[in-house]
């Protein structure tokens, strides 16, 4: 009797684990996953340096932060250049608007652009602002190097004449932070870039 028992309850448990394996490959795709949606707050993006931290006011930090490049015309331009443009109540560098409105099409909307269909080869290859169909850049195809002085160069774009197109208003003093960057080309730690990835050179 005990052994009678013992295997119906064998049967009865290949039976029942069969029948969880069929289930398993079955084709019934009607099964879903966790109900539960996760979303997110965007709360900061980096794309062209100094965006946020030289041209915005402090309280639309969180603004240009929180938004994508297709609303930064609408939200953050108007702000940007009115600080540039010359006459306007809040202005701090007095440019022309001409100059501005290439400015604008350098700044905004507010990303970091790799133009592939660039050479890759060609002389100013990668480095901010490269890709602009403009002089002294036109031929490179843009990105970041770790070299370049951003804060110099975002300096240079609102104060002087990068692009050549308001070569009657520039404020050299303006220009640059006066910090040597170590870690760029020419620099006193030029040669201290790591061969292998992150790339950095130790901090200084």
């Amino acid at each position: 009797m005990q052994t009678r028992t013992m295997r119906r309850g064998l049967g009865g448990a290949l039976i029942l684990g069969l029948g969880l394996a069929v289930g398993a490959c079955s084709d019934n795709n009607t099964s879903t996953g966790p109900g539960k949606t996760t979303t997110y707050n965007q709360v900061q993006r980096l794309g062209n340096p100094l965006i946020s931290e030289v041209l915005l006011d402090k309280r639309s930090h969180a603004t240009h932060g929180s938004i994508g490049p297709d609303q930064d015309g609408a939200l953050i331009g108007p702000e940007i250049f009115g600080h540039l443009v010359l006459g306007s109540p809040t202005t701090f560098a007095g440019r022309d608007s001409g100059y501005v409105g290439v400015l604008a099409g350098a700044l905004l909307p507010d990303m970091l652009i790799v133009d592939t269909s660039k050479d890759p080869t060609a002389a100013s290859g990668a480095g901010w602002l490269t890709w602009l169909p403009l002089a002294p850049f036109s031929s490179g195809y843009g990105g970041r190097l770790l070299s370049d002085d951003v804060t110099d160069l975002a300096l240079l774009a609102v104060f002087g004449d990068p692009f050549g197109a308001d070569p009657t208003h520039t404020t050299p003093s303006l220009t640059t932070d006066n910090v040597p960057c170590g870690n760029c080309a020419g620099g006193p730690e030029a040669t201290t870039f790591s061969t292998t990835f992150p790339y950095l050179a130790v901090p200084n």
